[in-house]
């Protein structure tokens, strides 16, 4: 907060505000030695889709009992490693071998084992229905060393705003674009897929007006829909209903296509012939017209949910399904297709992308192998379905990334599909007065939740004269491009982390009072820490403006008094993280009094002649009269 005062016709301002950084010159940025963590590769699980029933060895499990008795912490640290080496998938269902994995965990923290411990209590959040606090405080506790948290996005819409008078860069398009009434109807619409191409939009509606009789809710009939690019006018040309061949009296819906366009494969309900209550098939277009579609056959369907597919070429399909074998309510598994051309049975896609929750909607980036799924039950979310990112490294997939505040949001984020070059994300979704009925948007995927966004720049924020970190909000500005990246908090140890784009140019800045600009940049090529030093003091300096005096008995601003205030105004503008709080004081001639009223008068023109000339809330800006009363020290 800062104060204006005046003391015998002089005014002084003092300077100070809530961010605790002031930058006074020398700030630099230093390459460092990349720091690893996490888990380059996480615990090998050789049995895991082997078995009807959990894993369970008596033998061992008295040996464990006997070392935990005798502290023999290294023996009991080897027993748990070949015991839990031996799970299978009904072992994370079952609560003594999910306690085994947080005892191992412990373990592995007292080791300071940190990658193995993290990755062995984000097991036990994934799988735990209400997982205990102390394993989500230790998961928190060891993650936070390398890890920042986005800034909130209702505090970061307000950055915008306060930056807008002093910056033009743009920022991340935070806003959901409706595919307007060529796409949408009064009804719900929702499950787009986005061709490659960018040509086709495929999506399910209940827009039709007719009631299938096995319909117990008697809601309306789901079926497929399609709307074209209008390469003319932009946008979509009016949807289309597919072909009866395709839309059926029961429900259709969650399709999706070939690169050629020539194979669709979608999930259709309750029909007679299906094995059950969902299923997947699949349709040819040939000689002009979709084929009679065929049911994916039993390796591929179950007699529980099957649905949400993602085609990857011919030969690779993702999907979801409700089926006992997995590790919670719905997961996603993948099948490929055989040298006959019939359907191998699917995999689940295992521990890191699935969770006793619901994991829904796959969608698979071939050019940077990144899933991008719904989930309910991963450590880090913001509300019930958030959407994640993981990229497939070969032989595992990386620990799923949230998209982020800009994307996710305290509701459900699903019903999703990417556009072919991953720059835009199709949503469905409602509004909180009718929870149903869902349409179609557009949104802009901000960096980090691009598919392309792969490469790490890392760093801390440090004072370079005590050499202790400091904790601030870090901007990271895409050069190239000119936009904003949504910006993090370095945490207690100084840590920020961005993921970018690669071959870009990028500059960091920090934000406080003064948007400080690192004069350095970053040439992002592969993963980069750097340490950025920056001096600091403490606010509190004034700034003294003299001959600023009123007439005598006047709280009338003389209009000599105007360019020094016209300063004070522009001085707000470009620092709008500094607030002011003006005091009026008056020599002690005359009444008491009549010298408070007067000063208060005085304190409040400026006032309203700041906010005038600023146009800053009224927030901004207080006052108050003091009379002959002094200054505060």
């Amino acid at each position: 907060m800062s104060r204006l005062i005046l003391i015998a016709g002089l005014w002084i301002i003092w300077l100070s505000a809530q961010p605790r950084l002031r930058v006074i010159g020398g700030t630099y940025l230093r390459s460092e030695q990349n720091e690893e963590w996490g888990v380059a590769q996480p615990f090998s699980f050789p049995n895991l889709f082997q078995g009807d029933k959990p894993f369970r060895n008596e033998r061992l499990l008295r040996q464990l009992e006997k070392a935990e008795a005798s502290d023999n912490l290294r023996l009991v640290d080897s027993l748990l490693r070949h015991y839990i080496s031996q799970f299978n998938v009904h072992n994370f269902r079952d609560t003594t071998s999910l306690q085994l994995i947080w005892r191992w965990a412990q373990i592995r923290e007292y080791f300071q084992d940190t990658a193995l411990a993290v990755y062995l209590y984000g097991l036990c959040l994934r799988n735990m229905h209400t997982p205990p606090s102390p394993v989500r405080v230790a998961y928190k506790r060891l993650r936070e060393r390398w890890h920042s948290d986005w800034v909130p996005f209702e505090y970061y819409k307000k950055i915008v705003r306060l930056r807008q008078k002093i910056d033009t860069l743009q920022p991340p398009k935070g806003v959901l674009l409706s595919l307007g009434p060529h796409i949408n109807s009064p009804y719900p619409d929702y499950a787009p897929y986005m061709h490659p191409s960018g040509g086709v939009l495929i999506f399910t509606s209940r827009r039709e007006d007719y009631l299938p009789a096995i319909d117990p809710d008697h809601i309306r009939n789901e079926d497929l829909y399609y709307a074209e690019r209008d390469m003319v006018r932009s946008g979509f040309r009016p949807a289309k209903k597919f072909h009866d061949v395709i839309n059926s009296p029961y429900n259709e819906g969650s399709a999706c296509l070939n690169a050629e366009g020539t194979l669709l494969i979608f999930a259709r309900c309750d029909a007679p012939e299906g094995y059950g209550s969902c299923d997947l098939y699949e349709s040819r277009y040939e000689n002009g017209h979709w084929q009679q579609p065929r049911n994916l056959g039993p390796h591929i369907n179950s007699k529980y949910w099957d649905s949400h597919p993602f085609l990857l070429g011919d030969s690779l399909l993702f999907f979801a399904s409700n089926r006992p074998s997995g590790f919670g309510q719905s997961d996603i598994y993948v099948s490929r297709k055989g040298p006959n051309g019939e359907w191998l049975p699917p995999q689940n896609l295992g521990p890191i992308i699935n969770t006793a929750g619901d994991e829904v909607t796959p969608y698979f980036y071939e050019a940077y192998q990144t899933l991008y799924f719904s989930s309910t039950g991963q450590p880090v979310g913001y509300g019930g379905y958030d959407i994640y990112k993981s990229r497939w490294n070969g032989s595992f997939w990386s620990e799923p990334r949230n998209l982020g505040p800009l994307v996710n949001t305290d509701g459900d984020e699903y019903y999703f599909t990417i556009d072919g070059r991953g720059n835009k994300i199709y949503y469905a979704r409602a509004s909180r007065k009718s929870p149903r009925n869902f349409d179609l948007y557009s949104f802009e995927l901000p960096m980090e939740a691009r598919p392309d966004a792969i490469t790490k720049l890392s760093g801390y924020l440090i004072d370079s004269l005590t050499g202790q970190p400091l904790v601030g909000i870090i901007i990271a500005i895409d050069l190239t491009q000119g936009t904003e990246i949504t910006p993090v908090f370095a945490n207690r140890h100084g840590y920020f982390e961005f993921h970018l784009v690669q071959n870009r140019q990028y500059q960091l800045m920090i934000l406080d009072t003064h948007l400080i600009r690192i004069p350095d940049t970053v040439a992002l090529i592969d993963d980069h820490t750097y340490s950025i030093f920056l001096n600091t003091a403490q606010l509190q300096r004034p700034y003294v403006l003299e001959n600023l005096e009123f007439p005598t008995n006047s709280a009338e601003i003389p209009p000599e008094s105007y360019a020094r205030l016209d300063f004070i105004a522009s001085f707000l503008s470009k620092y709008p993280f500094v607030t002011l709080h003006v005091e009026g004081h008056t020599d002690a001639t005359g009444d008491p009094a009549y010298n408070r009223k007067l000063s208060e008068m005085r304190a409040e023109n400026i006032r309203r002649y700041l906010l005038q000339a600023t146009g800053l809330p009224p927030d901004r800006i207080t006052a108050k009269g003091y009379g002959p009363a002094p200054p505060p020290p």
